[in-house]
């Protein structure tokens, strides 16, 4: 109950893949110096470190002294925020909300074991 037409396929694709595909000695020549040309010809690229890399990626020195000044800054106002911080903060964002998800008689259940 096999289609004919793709038993006939079938014939046709294996005879297609026993031929070997034939390459002008000239064109594989070209093609040849020019992957030559376009492959680096030190291996330095290999041979960088894992800082080096991350520096790269990164983007250099220049942006490794802004990422230095940023956590400088941000643990600065973490510390030691401004005055008026805290006001701005609330008129921005809106007052803060305490919501207790676990009730209030959380730890009533562990007080038998505790020393008071």
């Amino acid at each position: 109950m096999t289609d004919p037409t793709q038993t006939d396929l079938d014939k046709l694709l294996a005879e297609a893949a026993l031929q070997k595909p034939s390459v002008p000695t000239d064109l594989m020549a070209r093609v040849m110096i020019d992957a030559t040309r376009i492959q680096p010809q030190s291996p330095t690229a290999l041979q960088q470190g894992v800082w080096a890399s991350i520096l790269d990626v990164i983007g250099g020195w220049p942006a490794v002294g802004g990422l230095a000044m940023a956590s400088v800054a941000g643990l600065w106002i973490g510390v030691a925020p401004p005055v008026g911080l805290d006001a701005m903060a609330a008129a921005v964002l809106g007052s803060p909300e305490t919501i207790d998800l676990f009730g209030e008689d959380m730890l009533s259940n562990f007080t038998e074991g505790l020393d008071s």
